[in-house]
């Protein structure tokens, strides 16, 4: 039996069976032969356990056009340890290396992208503004 790479490294990742069928569009069955032909042990019930960063990488979703894209309109990641963050935050820490202030918005206008590159938060956005305004001055 030839095993299907794709199969093989989700489940070296930890996804569940069910996880990698619905995903790669495989039988079930195959996904459990490979699992057992790996002797990697059955996925137990409820998430994989992953840290922030595994769980961000796992969840946004790159899109052909440059953006990364969050699956819901809830952008909470949730990590092994009880953390929680919003995924728009964590991606403008790992971008400017600060905590944002206010709300982060993805500053490309794209609904629920997460790109680090593509947020923006509150004093962003209002240096924005003013130097839009100086450039074409304040509607009145």
């Amino acid at each position: 039996m030839n095993l299907r790479q794709d199969i093989a490294d989700m489940l070296h990742a930890g996804h569940s069976v069910s996880h990698i069928a619905r995903t790669l569009g495989a039988d079930a069955g195959e996904v459990r032969r490979i699992r057992d032909r790996l002797g990697i042990p059955v996925h137990g019930p409820g998430p994989t356990p992953r840290t922030i960063e595994q769980s961000f990488r796992h969840r946004a979703t790159p899109t052909d056009d440059g953006h990364l894209l969050w699956p819901s309109s809830d952008l909470r990641i949730n990590s092994v340890d009880g953390t929680s963050f919003s995924a728009a935050r964590y991606a403008f820490r790992q971008r400017y290396g600060r905590n944002p202030v206010g709300k982060v918005l993805p500053g490309c206008g794209t609904p629920r992208c997460v790109h680090p590159d593509h947020v923006e938060d509150q004093p962003m956005r209002e240096a924005l503004d003013t130097q839009l305004a100086s450039i074409f001055g304040s509607a009145a």
